[in-house]
């Protein structure tokens, strides 16, 4: 929702309140619930170190609560992005450097299970009209994912991200290969208040849905290369 003249917001201030209300209360309700368990546990694991049994937190533990917070930190601040946003702010986005920021971003996690991540560019125009902050966001979401896809020991786990283009839009692909998909929750993927956590389903995947939604692009599901893992690929109209 965009301001008129002089700041005038079409169909009244109060309409435009109470819309950033509904907001806000939305991401709340997505991620009240996950915040008040997190911050739960972070106190019981702190309250052991600081009585001097961190000795009892055992090193898969740990991994599954830098896990499960690293989780928690991606899916609320897609949230804080979104509540920011009432439109898309298009400006020039040069792709390898913000593609090579996300992947940058998300090695700590991926390093922690030993996933090795592949850039491939593909795309022939790099400097591409768009809202930094929206794409940076869900590439970083998508990634997350696809890691956390790849924990718990799997050989050789990878992730391979590729850029393509066509006049007038940015692809981008991210895969990984994990187990996949469930095939029962293929058709609901990207619905909101769906918490269930496998394959990278939940919160995360509802708010890049609607990320794509403000910048007129879209994401969906597609078939991987291999016959194993998942694959998302976002499509971003690149006018500059």
């Amino acid at each position: 929702m965009s301001e008129g003249p002089a700041g005038e917001i079409p169909g009244g201030g109060d309409a435009w309140a109470a819309d950033r209300l509904a907001a806000v209360a939305y991401i709340a309700s997505l991620v009240g619930h996950e915040a008040r368990n997190q911050l739960a546990t972070l106190r019981a694991a702190l309250e052991l170190i600081d009585a001097g049994l961190e000795a009892n937190l055992s090193p898969e533990y740990r991994a599954t609560l830098l896990r499960e917070l690293d989780q928690f930190i991606g899916d609320f601040n897609l949230g804080l992005d979104m509540i920011r946003c009432d439109r898309a702010v298009p400006e020039p986005v040069g792709v390898r450097e913000l593609v090579a920021e996300a992947v940058e971003a998300i090695r700590p996690l991926a390093a922690r299970s030993g996933i090795r991540i592949e850039p491939t560019f593909g795309h022939r125009i790099d400097l591409i009209r768009t809202d930094r902050r929206l794409l940076r966001v869900t590439l970083l979401n998508l990634l997350r994912n696809a890691a956390e896809a790849l924990a718990g020991g799997k050989a050789a786990p990878r992730i391979n991200l590729r850029t393509t283009d066509e006049p007038g839009w940015l692809h981008v692909e991210i895969e990984d290969n994990g187990p996949g998909v469930p095939a029962d929750m293929r058709e609901r993927l990207f619905l909101r208040l769906d918490h269930d956590r496998r394959a990278g389903a939940g919160l995360g995947l509802s708010l890049c849905r609607d990320a794509m939604v403000l910048l007129g692009g879209s994401i969906r599901q597609v078939n991987p290369a291999r016959r194993r893992g998942a694959c998302f690929r976002v499509s971003v109209p690149s006018g500059i």
